[in-house]
């Protein structure tokens, strides 16, 4: 078979791309970053890949509508449940936080007890130089996500479910509808079917190289399911306790002239509070900003009572433009109502990146440490703002 990748540079379609070139399929792709997008693309291709967010920003892209007119059009959760991994007995990492470094953690628990897996996940893993991993084990463990119902195309046999709060309002109405979800994807379950939640966690404290309580949990989720494979007690600790952490979590990029600079991936407001914990934890009399980049006019309308002393481990804030996401209006959102939510002391909005720079400039101090949060550009401001 001949696969087209459209959007092959998107985090998730990356690492199933490679995967897919790694399992003998021929793989071809495009991205609107370098070639863009055609329905010529097809010529020759069993299927066109791509990521869900397409139906909701491009549905009616040529290089699709074709796509659809053949019946070869499916998702990359879809291609990699129902056709990668058909054969191979599924580990999901599921919840509304944590999943990506719970993911990578398991993976690295699977590896290095000799189960040689297939590992999927939603961020950059520096040991394996991007977010999947190839093995010819039995096992595959997946970053499973709830957005569109994309983790309903797996049929696993241990379910991990971290958490569970609403999130994605552009497509769930509310959490009772997040939780609906999560129903369905709990009787997808097959085989053993495993079923691992917050509830049965030990609360077991770990001498782990990530800080933050957040991630004390994340690694008693791995912990238990190390605990259903069999492994050994020692060697879970182990194992957990020389993760060193993925791409955009807590990632240090800067260190100069005594100034600290952090890149996050949070934008939930739970993410963004237990981020900032973590961080005041690991540093607690530096002077911390947050510099902040809102994911999405429609989940900041939804989540914007959550903003209420989410900032409380942080001394200054600064809230940036709100990153567009897949909104089609802007229910009247603005960095200055999550300022005023918020109803920290030393918060402001700020109109443009320009704006941001000014403030840090006019009255950052040695010692201080700056992580910049967020799901969008944020990654390119902290690089363009303070890094090397």
């Amino acid at each position: 078979m001949r696969i087209h990748f459209m959007g092959i540079e998107g985090s998730g379609m990356k690492g199933v791309a490679t995967l897919t070139e790694k399992m003998g399929y021929g793989v071809a792709g495009c991205d609107l970053a370098t070639s863009g997008h055609d329905e010529k693309h097809l010529e020759g291709m069993d299927l066109l890949v791509v990521s869900p967010s397409v139906f909701y920003q491009n549905a009616n892209h040529p290089e699709v509508l074709e796509a659809k007119k053949r019946k070869i059009l499916v998702t990359w959760q879809e291609f990699l449940g129902k056709t990668l991994l058909k054969d191979k007995k599924i580990i999901c990492i599921a919840g509304t936080h944590g999943k990506s470094t719970t993911t990578a953690m398991a993976g690295k628990l699977l590896i290095d007890n000799g189960f040689d897996p297939i590992v999927v996940v939603g961020a950059y893993v520096p040991e394996w130089k991007g977010n999947s991993r190839f093995g010819n084990g039995e096992y595959a463990v997946v970053e499973a996500d709830e957005f569109n119902d994309n983790f309903l195309n797996y049929e696993p046999e241990i379910a991990v479910i971290n958490n569970i709060e609403f999130d994605h309002p552009d497509y769930f109405k509310n959490e009772g509808e997040v939780r609906k979800s999560f129903e369905k994807f709990i009787g997808k379950l097959k085989g053993k079917k495993i079923l691992i939640t917050e509830k049965d966690s030990l609360n077991k404290k770990f001498k782990l190289k990530i800080p933050g309580v957040h991630n004390q949990k994340n690694a008693n989720m791995v912990f238990l399911l190390g605990r259903a494979l069999g492994i050994d007690d020692a060697k879970i600790i182990t194992s957990l306790e020389g993760f060193t952490g993925i791409e955009r979590r807590m990632e240090l990029i800067s260190n100069k002239e005594g100034i600290e600079i952090y890149d996050d991936y949070a934008h939930h407001p739970t993410a963004i509070a237990a981020t900032l914990a973590a961080l005041r934890e690991s540093h607690p009399k530096a002077r911390i900003w947050a510099v902040v980049e809102p994911h999405g006019f429609a989940r900041t309308n939804a989540l914007l009572p959550n903003y209420n002393g989410v900032f409380k481990d942080a001394d200054k804030v600064i809230i940036g433009p709100i990153f567009k996401a897949r909104d089609s209006e802007t229910f009247g959102m603005t960095p200055e109502k999550i300022a005023e939510a918020s109803e920290h002391t030393d918060i402001r909005g700020a109109e443009s990146l320009e704006r941001i720079k000014k403030i840090v400039s006019e009255e950052i101090k040695r010692g201080d440490v700056i992580i910049v949060m967020g799901a969008g550009e944020s990654n390119i401001w902290a690089q363009k703002l303070f890094g090397n």
